[in-house]
């Protein structure tokens, strides 16, 4: 789409970004809802979105590390048959950009877009390590449908650093019948900021969150070499 001079269909995009017509359209409804991609007049027809327009070609080449993330999540949901997800940080909090979905499906897949902070294990990683200044206020938007009660936000930080710093990864369960789980371990860059989180979900029968699991090892797997491909140290454990 950078290089077009017009908006172009869902079907040409797939085949030169390498995917399949799903898995281009995922993406597309990710980037139109950040606006680095718009949904043109003509129906399966996408262009530039304003922010993109706004970053400029430059800008948006930067991104590289995005594309190294997609791969694994596809990599990571081959391996696993699980829901597969990359998560970045953005103002409104965190942003599912990309996902693909396992074989088990309904309320275990992931979606596209904004997520809780509180309800989802790449919420956690946030919350363990970004300022507290920057997630505060979200975590109170969110903590009485989830927790009800007055907001206990420092604990709940300290749970998530405490977690993240001794097993690499954060882990969501769920005590309702549906028995869901995620486990999110973050990709990190060469200034040791958080620049993606990769997750998995699934159920309490089919996911194990222990760290000798092969899931876990999955993940921390898929996490650490897009890590290294960014730059960043690979082991953020004490």
């Amino acid at each position: 789409m950078q290089t077009s001079q017009q908006a172009m269909a869902l079907k040409d995009i797939a085949p030169l970004a390498d995917l399949t017509t799903s898995a281009a359209n995922n993406y597309l409804v990710s980037l139109v809802r950040i606006g680095l991609a718009a949904a043109d007049e003509k129906p399966g027809h996408y262009r530039l979105g304003p922010a993109a327009l706004s970053l400029g070609v430059s800008a948006i080449q930067q991104i590289d590390g995005f594309e190294i993330v997609r791969r694994e999540v596809t990599n990571l949901r081959d391996m696993t048959r699980r829901s597969a997800a990359v998560t970045t940080w953005t103002d409104d909090g965190p942003l599912s950009l990309f996902k693909q979905d396992g074989d088990q499906r309904g309320a275990f897949e992931f979606r596209t877009g904004l997520i809780p902070m509180l309800g989802s294990a790449a919420g956690k990683i946030y919350a363990a390590r970004l300022p507290a200044g920057v997630t505060t206020h979200l975590i109170e938007q969110e903590w009485g449908a989830m927790f009800g009660g007055k907001p206990d936000i420092g604990k709940f930080r300290e749970d998530a650093v405490r977690e993240l710093k001794r097993r690499g990864y954060t882990t969501i369960t769920r005590s309702d019948l549906d028995g869901y789980v995620s486990i999110a371990a973050p990709i990190v860059d060469w200034n040791g900021d958080v620049r993606f989180t990769l997750s998995l979900a699934g159920t309490r029968a089919s996911m194990k969150v222990e760290p000798s699991s092969d899931h876990v090892k999955a993940l921390l797997a898929s996490a650490s070499r897009a890590t290294q491909s960014l730059g960043g140290k690979t082991d953020l454990r004490d």
